[in-house]
């Protein structure tokens, strides 16, 4: 059984179609890159998959549980969030917040964990992205690169069953992007269940295990990453992949 399935997934902004009956399906410790033009849907796929955003319909399939998407209650997207993480592009870190603290508030409000041992797995978390050493730093005190692995950090500490990436390096500078995929790519070998939203085509042809081309707010292509960029099916796929190959 699928750990994830999201089933004809359709999402408007006005009069815009964002979302044009998109459909995935996640198995326990898949690497799923998706990839494709900017203002293709991907990154309103992750919000609505995680009801940052409200679909306007379509369905979603979480540990054997369906829910319908455009009528989900906040207590259903409570519990669904008790077992996910989201990695933000901007970071999204409380910025009068330490780093244990930023790791540690999620434990304490939403868990209603112990204060001991949430900072006990806050700094295991901290140490796990190699940021143990800035615990006490706050955000204006760490590079963009720190910043993302505190969130990873965070995201990690709620044990999630899986973690959704939205361009986690596309605001950093490009020396300080390496840092951040090298956790990542720790996860994955771990195991841990990813769909990273991502430019990175080093990452997605060498780490992930499936990779996904969305463009105008469907599924062009999709398949096993190595498949995927050895010899891709749709021509579109095969424009997008020489486009990219030219900007590095």
């Amino acid at each position: 059984m699928a750990l994830l399935e999201v089933r004809d997934l359709h999402k408007s902004f006005g009069d815009t179609v964002v979302l044009d009956g998109v459909s995935m399906s996640v198995e326990k410790g898949d690497v799923i890159a998706v990839l494709g033009p900017s203002g293709g849907g991907k990154t309103t796929f992750l919000r609505c998959i995680n009801f940052l955003e409200t679909a306007d319909s379509g369905s979603l399939v979480f540990d054997g549980v369906t829910h319908d998407m455009a009528h989900i209650t906040k207590k259903q997207i409570s519990e669904i969030r008790l077992h996910t993480g989201f990695v933000f592009q901007n970071y999204n870190l409380f910025r009068n917040k330490t780093a244990l603290q930023n790791v540690t508030e999620g434990l304490l409000i939403a868990r209603h964990m112990d204060k001991a041992e949430a900072e006990e797995k806050g700094m295991r978390m901290l140490e796990k992205v190699g940021m143990a050493d800035r615990a006490a730093h706050y955000p204006s005190q760490l590079s963009g690169g720190q910043q993302q692995r505190v969130a990873i950090a965070r995201a990690l500490a709620a044990d999630p069953e899986i973690i959704y990436f939205d361009e986690p390096t596309s605001a950093l500078d490009p020396e300080l992007i390496g840092e951040v995929l090298n956790v990542m790519r720790q996860l994955a070998d771990e195991g841990m269940t990813m769909i990273v939203v991502t430019h990175e085509m080093d990452f997605a042809r060498n780490v992930s295990s499936r990779t996904i081309f969305m463009e105008h707010g469907k599924i062009v292509e999709e398949g096993e990453s190595k498949a995927f960029f050895e010899s891709p099916r749709e021509e579109r796929t095969r424009e997008f992949l020489r486009l990219e190959d030219r900007r590095f």
